[in-house]
């Protein structure tokens, strides 16, 4: 299905309505008609509006953090949401709009609040602020002279993300752990062990010079508003998509090509033989930059210079010189051969065959000739071909994903994608895939040594001696069970139910839902139900609050400052998010910095002393006026000496237009000057780091871990996010009426079955039996056996919230999947198959 540039303006025009929904403007409010144009006719100037001050921040609701500005009345409400036009990380969706109907919220939590009732009862009283901390700081010391600091963990998402560090040597904890495994953990390694680089907006197509961009479970909406726009203004831009559902398309040039859910390794593959066997691949960049010419061992493992020659080193890794017909290190060789296959003698004697690492990754992709892999994914075998040459005709580039938490084998995937990227020589060039800038954001806190004592030194020059480190150097836990993992929420889970490797016993959740975001509900609710102590710091009754022993209001992002970096910009950008107002008057919320330190103030005096926190802040008003100060400009001032700027000038710079970029994007850099953070320093189509960790080094379908659909009425279900996803950003009063809490199904299964729009189904999970209901929305934006709804927004559970709230109808898709987690890489799998009852 292709959507031409005609099709943007309608497209827009329901966005924009949609927007105005979320503002609660009529088209013919001078606002919203503004408002609308500036939705429509991206390029509209943002005039002021008439007793509105405008002040420039970046959105809170979602991990991307785009530059918007908010428009205050004259009784100090937030009224009106606009981008920041010059912003590199322009920002407005449905979420950024939300902000505004969460400010004063009547399902806002308001006061501190203590359980009276059984856990699960959602049964609490409110109580002041000194009540309720000193209660957890006599709860947590109990936990801590039992179990020790380690027994303690903290789960996040995006929130206060930052400052985790410094809650860490607060706590004395090495737990504070991510949900990252619902989200992007599997892309984190599979960038690390292809590229060096760890996170998403770590590289980024280069969308705004791109020609051909390919998008395999991909959507650009649900994300980064700044590379929508970068998208968007790009006209000679092309863009195919491949997705079991059509995601949405908020801009013309794009194909949709329909797949099977978790086949995209094979059809990444695929490409990859194509690209082999037709030649359209860049050997001089392979030579130079990647670990293509490496020669492997039958083994599997790199020959060394160690095997052929006593006292070799062993990370001198050889490759066969076409010039001068020899073996040499891959750093000296003048004419690497890409395709070399040959005997060679060790340094015992033995004589053995050595391949290429090219030779073996098309051995490997041959498997998957585009026939082949059409009857794995579904995906004609002239579409994959069509694609291929695209790529190498067009110069395109191949998204390297955001949320991978899909199909159980999506580690593979992104090493697939990223592999394409290199045959292509498309790394770090313009409209390629390219590495972001750094912005050198100093650390909130470091460990150092001074006059021979490792202590923790914050950025704001507190230190904390090591005698005071506590468990802060032990094992996390999810690491125990997962080396590899950045963070996998779900082995906090275990320890808690299986106390291993050891018991967690106090669990603090900060600006997330662990019910909402992971992939095993029933499993998450039993330990939270174990645990001694759960304090929920959040804004909103999100689902965990039904087992919380605590609840603590926290504010939103309209009411604090804070500098960080922005994303999902190739430059090296540093932004504010600027205070716009004060939480409502009856909202007595309060940052979960000053929460966590005054915690630990109250528990354990001697470590929040050494971290700089004075008994005097405990005054709110005092640490609003005097240490948060403190931070930011400890901040700045690193900022400006590690980039020798004037630090006022800077400082001005954030406060008036609520960014600073500090270098614009330089191609040609890593790999070309810089080595990459692999073991080889070069991009490795062949991981290093996945072979000494007992992983496949090149990459292959693995079929998802869960059961295949084969019934009548079986599909696969799959879930997916949008312009509008966003835990929080789902209970706010427009999504009642621009949500979609339906599951989606194809036009031709809703015919052999017999369902319409809007009747009710019963949805039964295939490999756990867990049932739930949901209507149908009958749609050819969705793959014929397949069955999509949006994930972390309905099907919510909590009490607190009123019986008949929008949010609890729909599924939340986790109820439902078998909860896999990748082995070693603690990865995530959301989706799963269902069986379907027309009611």
């Amino acid at each position: 299905m292709k959507t031409d540039r005609r099709d943007f303006i309608k497209i827009s025009a329901i966005s924009a309505l949609a927007v105005l929904t979320m503002f609660g403007f009529s088209s013919y409010d001078v606002i919203g008609r503004r408002l609308a144009q500036q939705v429509i006719l991206k390029e509209a100037p943002v005039e002021p509006v008439e007793g509105l001050k405008f002040v420039k921040t970046f959105c809170g609701m979602c991990v991307a953090l785009c530059g918007i500005q908010i428009g205050v009345d004259g009784n100090n409400r937030p009224r009106v949401v606009f981008p920041i036009r010059e912003h590199p990380q322009r920002g407005l969706c449905g979420r950024s709009a939300s902000s505004l109907w969460l400010w004063r919220n009547a399902l806002r939590l308001k006061k501190p609040m203590v359980r009276v009732g059984e856990k699960g009862e959602a049964k609490f009283r409110e109580v002041d602020w000194d009540t309720a901390l000193n209660s957890i700081a006599s709860k947590l010391k109990e936990v801590v002279d039992k179990y020790g600091y380690k027994a303690i963990a903290i789960a996040f998402h995006d929130v206060w993300s930052y400052y985790m560090p410094l809650f860490s040597y607060l706590l004395g904890t090495p737990n504070t752990v991510s949900v990252l495994g619902t989200c992007a953990g599997s892309g984190i390694v599979a960038r690390m062990h292809t590229l060096g680089v760890g996170p998403p907006f770590a590289v980024d197509p280069d969308y705004e010079n791109s020609s051909f961009l390919l998008l395999v479970g991909r959507a650009l909406s649900p994300a980064s508003m700044g590379a929508v726009h970068r998208a968007m203004t790009n006209e000679k831009l092309d863009i195919v998509i491949v997705d079991p559902r059509m995601p949405e398309l908020a801009f013309g040039n794009v194909k949709w090509i329909s797949i099977i859910p978790g086949t995209d390794s094979a059809f990444a593959l695929s490409i990859i033989h194509v690209l082999l066997e037709e030649g359209l691949y860049d050997a001089n960049f392979l030579k130079k930059y990647s670990n293509a010419p490496f020669l492997v061992k039958p083994d599997g493992k790199p020959l060394t210079e160690a095997d052929i020659i006593e006292g070799g080193d062993s990370k001198k890794y050889l490759v066969f010189d076409a010039k001068d017909k020899k073996l040499k290190d891959h750093r000296e060789a003048l004419d690497p051969d890409l395709w070399y296959i040959g005997e060679v003698t060790l340094k015992d004697g033995t004589k053995i065959e050595v391949k290429t690492a090219l030779n073996l990754l098309k051995d490997r992709a041959s498997r998957y000739k585009p026939e082949e892999a059409e009857k794995i994914t579904g995906v004609k075998a002239s579409d994959i071909r069509w694609v291929a040459r695209k790529l190498a005709l067009k110069n395109g580039v191949v998204d390297d994903l955001w949320w991978t938490a899909k199909n159980g084998n999506d580690y593979n995937d992104v090493r697939a994608f990223i592999i394409i990227n290199t045959l292509l020589g498309n790394i770090d060039k313009p409209g390629g895939l390219c590495f972001q800038e750094s912005t050198k954001l100093p650390s909130i806190i470091t460990v150092k040594t001074v006059e021979g004592k490792k202590v923790a030194e914050t950025v704001y020059g507190a230190r904390m001696p090591e005698e005071l480190f506590g468990d802060v150097t032990k094992l996390r836990v999810d690491k125990a069970k997962y080396p590899l993992t950045p963070s996998t929420s779900d082995a906090l889970l275990d320890a808690i139910l299986e106390e291993k490797p050891y018991p967690i016993k106090a669990l603090f959740t900060i600006g997330t839902s662990m019910i909402m975001r992971d992939m095993n509900t029933k499993k998450v609710t039993d330990a939270l139900k174990k645990l001694e102590l759960l304090v929920v710091i959040d804004v909103l009754p999100i689902d965990d609050t039904n087992y919380a022993d605590y609840i603590l209001p926290d504010t939103i992002f309209l009411e604090r400052d804070e500098i960080t970096f922005t994303k999902w910009s190739l430059h090296a950008v540093v932004q504010r998010q600027s205070k716009v107002v004060d939480p409502p008057e009856g909202f007595d919320a309060r940052d979960a910095l000053w929460v966590i330190f005054e915690i630990v103030r109250r528990a354990f005096p001697e470590r929040a002393k050494a971290l700089g926190w004075d008994d005097r802040y405990a005054d709110y008003k005092i640490y609003k006026e005097e240490f948060l100060p403190k931070i930011e400009e400890a901040v700045i001032s690193k900022l400006a000496a590690a980039w020798n700027i004037d630090k006022e000038k800077l400082k001005k710079a954030l406060e008036e237009e609520g960014y600073y970029v500090l270098k614009k994007k330089e191609y040609y850099v890593t790999p070309y000057k810089t080595a990459l953070g692999t073991p080889s320093g070069k991009v490795e189509i062949y991981s290093l780091a996945a072979l000494a960790n007992g992983l496949d080094p090149l990459p292959d379908y693995i079929p998802p871990p869960y059961a295949k659909p084969k019934a009548q009425d079986e599909f696969y279900f799959i879930s997916g996010k949008a312009p509008l996803t966003s835990v929080h950003a789902s209970l706010m009063e427009p999504m009642k009426f621009i949500g979609d809490r339906s599951v989606w199904m194809n036009p031709k299964d809703a015919e052999r079955l017999g369902i319409r729009s809007g009747d009710v189904v019963e949805l039964e999970s295939i490999d756990t039996g867990v049932k739930a209901r949901a209507k149908v929305k009958v749609t050819k934006r969705v793959r014929e056996g397949v069955l999509f709804v949006y994930s972390n927004m309905w099907g919510w559970m909590s009490k607190l919230l009123p019986e008949d709230h929008f949010a609890k109808e729909g599924v939340n898709p986790n109820w439902l999947n078998k909860g896999y987690v990748t082995p070693i890489v603690g990865g995530g799998s959301c989706n799963c198959s269902v069986r379907v009852r027309k009611l």
